[in-house]
């Protein structure tokens, strides 16, 4: 009887054995949605579509939008490209910068979220649209409120001193030249939006800075101790562009006034600058100089010319003669 027990319990164990050696069940492969895959809907004249897979949804539609606006300045750059027109003295190098550079900061507010889809446990798909429409109506109000503002501020120079209106007139030419790339996104988007007026708009703003540079001259002037002084301010001038004049009719007129006095063995050098245009006094300061003196005024003065030369390429010559001179 025992051993036929034993025998028993064998043939159960094995069975039992048999029974739980069976290969466990293979898991499906996950299928992924077609449209992950697929191709992008093509844009149409309603609406621009972005993809973008990332670790979560968040970062999933930041990598749709920012798909979306490169999408967006290819195409403007291909435009672009094939644009004839001659935009100031602007090359279509430094156009094309630009355009990257607009494009880059266009904000989509607008967008929906068409398509989403957990791909694994670290990557996150979507799929997003945006209305052409609604954006183009938010690029179109920024472009009229900054030429609004660049003619009112261009409105208000009547009257203004020579150096207020090239200072002024070279701030709105860059300003209008910002605009070149958006009015390219906006002509790109809407075919019918006159692209030529807008264009011209910030063609005009640009010859009226150069028509002004072309007017702005300065007369350089001084008593007999400043003659070194005077020379330095024409130099730098001329190197910097800027057309010195030997008249004083229709110039800003820098007039330079120096005294000097010697206390033991230190000569101080009282360099009185005054700016006028026309009769209205418009800059100025007094500079101070000290060099040491060894018994010859002439070399004070030599060495005072060297270190207000190395004083106006550090600090500028706005800071040291106290003018408001705009330089590139």
């Amino acid at each position: 009887m025992f051993k036929l027990y034993l025998i028993l319990i064998t043939t159960v164990l094995i069975f039992s054995g048999c029974g739980g050696s069976s290969a466990a069940p293979v898991a499906k492969p996950k299928v992924l949605p077609a449209w992950i895959n697929a191709p992008l809907p093509s844009d149409n004249n309603q609406f621009m579509y972005g993809m973008g897979i990332e670790s979560d949804r968040e970062s999933a539609i930041k990598a749709a939008l920012s798909d979306m606006i490169a999408k967006l300045g290819t195409t403007i750059e291909s435009s672009y490209e094939s644009n004839q027109e001659v935009q100031g003295s602007f090359s279509k190098s430094t156009i094309k910068n630009q355009i990257k550079s607009a494009v880059s900061k266009v904000k989509i507010n607008n967008y929906n979220v068409i398509k989403s889809h957990k791909v694994s446990y670290r990557e996150f798909a979507v799929m997003i649209e945006t209305d052409k429409q609604k954006l183009l109506k938010g690029l179109k109000e920024n472009l009229e409120i900054q030429k609004k503002s660049i003619v009112q501020k261009y409105n208000s120079l009547n009257g203004r001193d020579s150096l207020s209106k090239y200072n002024t007139k070279k701030e709105l030419s860059a300003e209008a030249s910002t605009l070149l790339p958006v009015i390219f996104i906006i002509s790109d988007l809407d075919s019918s939006f006159d692209k030529k007026k807008n264009l011209s708009f910030v063609s005009k703003k640009q010859k009226e800075f150069l028509a002004e540079s072309k007017k702005l001259r300065f007369f350089v002037s001084g008593n007999s101790k400043s003659s070194k002084f005077v020379q330095n301010i024409k130099n730098y001038l001329a190197q910097n562009n800027y057309k010195v004049s030997s008249s004083k009719t229709n110039s800003v007129q820098i007039k330079i006034n120096t005294t000097d006095r010697v206390n033991r063995n230190i000569a101080v050098l009282n360099m009185n600058v005054s700016v006028f245009d026309k009769s209205q006094r418009i800059g100025g300061k007094s500079v101070i100089l000290k060099e040491r003196y060894n018994g010859s005024m002439a070399s004070v003065y030599k060495n005072a010319s060297i270190h207000l030369k190395q004083d106006i390429k550090s600090q500028g010559i706005n800071e040291v003669i106290g003018i408001n001179l705009k330089i590139d």
